[in-house]
């Protein structure tokens, strides 16, 4: 009967134990915002208004967030600039399967990686003070790191054509 009682006792702190760890999509997802504070990038868990297709109503989606914020404001940037994966009337296409409310430069290499790693992403807010993608957390570290140099080449954009 001892025996019996020391293998409950034992099974039920193994449970409590288990029960108490994070599941593996938490720890990669864990890995992932650790990673990008390690690149220089701020994540904070937000949401954004995303326009519709007509820009007529905003609709609100709960995301991540992962920021660069500049040490000085540019002032020759418009108070916010948009560049979102599906189409919205008065927007400008950027690259394949993308649209930013302004016009303005974009590079070839950042193209390639918006067209390559757009699909996870759910908007890019470009303002005076800082750059944001906003994502689900569903890649790996390496998309990351690509998606943080389209990041910092969207950081070197000092204004838009009009």
């Amino acid at each position: 009967m001892t025996a019996l009682i020391v293998i409950f006792i034992t099974l039920s702190l193994m449970g409590s134990a288990l029960w108490i760890m994070p599941p593996k999509k938490e720890r990669q997802r864990m890995a992932l915002r650790m990673h990008a504070r390690k690149l220089g990038l701020t994540v904070q868990l937000t949401s954004i208004d995303l326009p519709d297709k007509w820009d007529k109503t905003t609709n609100r989606q709960k995301t991540v967030a992962y920021s660069f914020y500049r040490l000085k404001p540019v002032v020759s940037l418009p108070k916010q600039l948009l560049l979102l994966p599906f189409e919205v009337w008065k927007y400008h296409p950027v690259a394949d399967g993308w649209w930013s409310s302004e016009l303005f430069e974009f590079d070839v290499a950042s193209k390639s990686i918006l067209e390559r790693y757009g699909r996870l992403l759910t908007a890019i807010k470009i303002t005076p003070e800082y750059v944001t993608f906003y994502w689900q957390e569903v890649a790996d570290q390496e998309s990351l790191d690509e998606l943080a140099k389209l990041l910092f080449s969207l950081v070197e954009l000092k204004n838009v054509t009009v």
